[in-house]
This record gives structure tokens, C-alpha cells and sequence, in this order.
């Protein structure tokens, strides 16, 4: 059943999923102010802070020197096209001219989870903002494995991938590793182990194989 909260944040991310689209790079360099503002950086490349007319944005610029980042890049702007959900990321649009990529995303203003479970920060979350934050996540992955066909992993769920918007509504982010199981019916996908190690399923460490459990979703 749909409630008033889903119909609100649905409503908020029509507005960005509107602006859904490939921008130039020079539109990349008005958006940021050149690059003014890092939000911080990653394997992938460096996160500025932008604005497109009235809304504000982050946008993920891939880093020449980064290995894995183009072959991730692709699999983020394809998954992202595809998904929408109240607690994943929404992709505002992309970037790609020459070598220069980047995405553009809704802005998550209280920046990741891991920011506020550091020792200096540890009590600015309470019981209640924690235990919502772990359903929140818990309700992106739910979507991920049960409501899309086929089921989709994310493969790398870990507290600095999940972000909070100003409310400390949490949702999931970086869709780099994620894998979407074949539409064969199979129950499993073998597949080269990624992640980040100490997060992983042991399951799939030692086996190599996604294993779609699909059929305990209720």
C-alpha cells in the first residue's frame, strides 16, 4: 500500500528524474562553477557540488587514471536508467564527451553514513535515526532483489555507499559493481568476486557465485 511519505518522495524525485539527460562537458563546468566545491573522492574519481537552475546536485567526474572506472561508469548510467526507488540515488543525467565522463546526481546533503558513525560524530545519530537509516537501506536492497526483474546486486553495500539527504532519509549509492542476473530463469550467476573486502558475503567469496534468492521475497 502506498502511503502519503512514498507519494511525497516519489513526487520529489519526478522533478529530478525530468531533468534526466547527457550534458556537455562545458554544461558539467557551469554546473560546478569549475569544479569549485569536492564533495569528496573515491576509486572511481572526485565528487563536486553543483546547481542546475534552482536544484542542487553532485556530480562524479571518472578520474583518467582510474583502472575499472569506464566499465563501471557504463554499468551505473545503465542501471541507474532503469530503477527508481524512493531509497536509491536518483541520476539526475550524464556526461560523456571524449575522456571526459562524469554523473550527475540528486544532492544527499548530510553526505554518507560512515561520516556519522566516526568516533568525533557517533552521537549526532539517535536510536531512532538509526534504526529508520537501516530500514531505509534495507528497503533499497529489497527493491533491488524482489521488485526488479531480473533481480539486481549490489555487490558493494557498505556505510560509505549509503548516503542521507537533508531528513537522514537514507539510500543507496555507487551502482559501479552491481550485477543483474540473466533473465533465464538461473538461480545463480558465477561471477569474478568484487566488493570491498570485510563487506562481502562469505558465501560468494568462496563460491564466486550471486545466488538469487528471489523466491524468499515476500
Amino acid at each position: 500500500m502506498r502511503t502519503k511519505r512514498d507519494a511525497e518522495s516519489n513526487k520529489q524525485n519526478v522533478t529530478l528524474e525530468s531533468l534526466q539527460r547527457q550534458f556537455t562537458y562545458s554544461e558539467i563546468l557551469r554546473i560546478t562553477n569549475n569544479f569549485e566545491r569536492i564533495l569528496g573522492k573515491g576509486g572511481f574519481g572526485t565528487v563536486y557540488y553543483g546547481y542546475i537552475d534552482d536544484t542542487q546536485v553532485a556530480v562524479k567526474m571518472l578520474s583518467h587514471s582510474s583502472v575499472q572506472g569506464y566499465q563501471q561508469f557504463q554499468s551505473e548510467v545503465r542501471l541507474l536508467m532503469r530503477v527508481h526507488h524512493r531509497n536509491l540515488t536518483t541520476l539526475v543525467g550524464y556526461c560523456y564527451e571524449g575522456t571526459n565522463m562524469g554523473l550527475v546526481y540528486e544532492y544527499m546533503a548530510k553526505g554518507d553514513l560512515e561520516a556519522h558513525l566516526s568516533d568525533g560524530n557517533a552521537k549526532t545519530l539517535t536510536w531512532e535515526d538509526r534504526l529508520r537509516i537501516a530500514t531505509n537501506a534495507a528497503q533499497g536492497l529489497e527493491y533491488l532483489h524482489c521488485a526488479c526483474k531480473p533481480p539486481i546486486v549490489h555487490r558493494d553495500v557498505k556505510t560509505t555507499n549509503i548516503l542521507l539527504n537533508e531528513n537522514l532519509q537514507a539510500k543507496l549509492a555507487d551502482f559501479g559493481l552491481s550485477k543483474i542476473f540473466p533473465s533465464d530463469g538461473d538461480t545463480h550467476v558465477s561471477t569474478v568476486v568484487a566488493g570491498t573486502p570485510g563487506y562481502l558475503d562469505p558465501e560468494y567469496y568462496v563460491h564466486n557465485k550471486l545466488v538469487d534468492r528471489e523466491k524468499r521475497c515476500l
